[in-house]
């Protein structure tokens, strides 16, 4: 049986505020607890459907074992039977990997950032400046011993787990907004390259999704504006989201659905990919039945749920198949 485990949690913007999103453990209930007080979500001919975040005990992740069906497996979990299941009966798996904190729990973060056979240990991002309560920036500069060894690990991911569909990459955005770190206080040169380092971990995330038909959701900053202040998208930084990935995660924002629904819906999201061809599939996660509705209602995201903790949450609707990968394609 999994447990859940210490994560390094991503973050996402609030444009409205400019404030940080700080994502500590959900409060209470368990697996199934939130099934008893799920809101009655009726989708209007909106297009999000149903998903979850998986990342502790997998009982009940049968009902995602559909078309259209998706779940985001955790670092420690992901190789449990269940999974596989969900993908045989047409649903979608995605395999969690943070390639920006310095956490190694879990075989892939060990394969990644300790000494292993895709490499040498990884170093801190220079000064070691410390990100949040789960770990140090861990070094992912352009040229560095982890954009190296990135490569290997995924296609690791990919030979052990031929049921997957891609990746759930964690704190992967154009600019920092970790609580430890004053990006403001970061020179332009510094902020340049936590930039550039965060594009090219997102092509090689592209570049080994298209070698096996898989697709990529991250969970980061890919914000329209100045470098200095929104970080910007890719590759055109005055439009929101992130061509090289399929999709965005929205976090815990219950509040400020007008910016995100333009977020979500910016035809920059998945352009250079050649799986889902340019239809995004967002992902937004709330802490409230009206947060969800409202998600549901903005037409933006193809996946939203009702959180209460990083565990399974059974579906509020059907899944319907959108086209997404089942499976590793070689």
């Amino acid at each position: 049986m999994s447990r859940p485990v210490p994560r390094a949690r991503g973050v996402l913007l609030t444009v409205l505020v400019l404030a940080l999103s700080a994502c500590g453990a959900l409060p209470g209930g368990g697996p199934g607890g939130p099934d008893d007080t799920a809101p009655e979500v009726v989708a209007d001919g909106s297009p999000t459907q149903p998903a979850s975040l998986v990342y502790g005990d997998t009982a009940g992740v049968e009902a995602y074992a559909r078309p259209g069906g998706l779940v985001v497996a955790g670092r420690d979990n992901f190789d449990d039977p269940a999974f596989a299941e969900v993908s045989r009966a047409g649903g979608s798996v995605l395999l969690y990997l943070d390639p920006v904190i310095d956490n190694a729990y879990g075989r892939y973060h060990r394969l990644l950032l300790g000494a292993s056979a895709c490499g040498p240990a990884v170093p801190d991002w220079p000064g070691s400046p410390v990100a949040n309560d789960y770990g140090s920036l861990a070094d992912f500069r352009v040229g560095s011993v982890l954009q190296d060894k990135l490569p290997c690990v995924l296609e690791t991911m990919v030979a052990e787990n031929p049921r997957m569909a891609g990746w759930f990459a964690d704190d992967v955005g154009s600019r920092s907004w970790f609580p430890e770190i004053d990006w403001d206080s970061w020179s332009p040169e510094a902020q340049q390259a936590y930039r550039d380092g965060a594009i090219a971990l997102t092509r090689t995330f592209r570049r080994v999704a298209d070698a096996h038909g898989l697709v990529v959701v991250v969970n980061g900053t890919w914000t329209a504006g100045d470098l200095a202040g929104a970080g910007g998208g890719y590759p055109d930084p005055e439009q929101h989201g992130n061509a090289l990935a399929d999709g965005g995660f929205v976090e815990n924002h219950d509040t400020g659905v007008a910016f995100f629904t333009d977020y979500a819906c910016s035809p920059q999201w998945a352009a250079e990919s050649p799986v889902t061809e340019g239809r995004a599939i967002n992902f937004a996660v709330t802490r409230t039945d009206e947060g969800l509705q409202a998600y549901v209602d903005s037409g933006c995201f193809a996946y939203a749920q009702r959180h209460e903790t990083y565990d399974l949450v059974r579906p509020w609707a059907g899944n319907r198949d959108i086209g997404l990968p089942t499976e590793v394609a070689d």
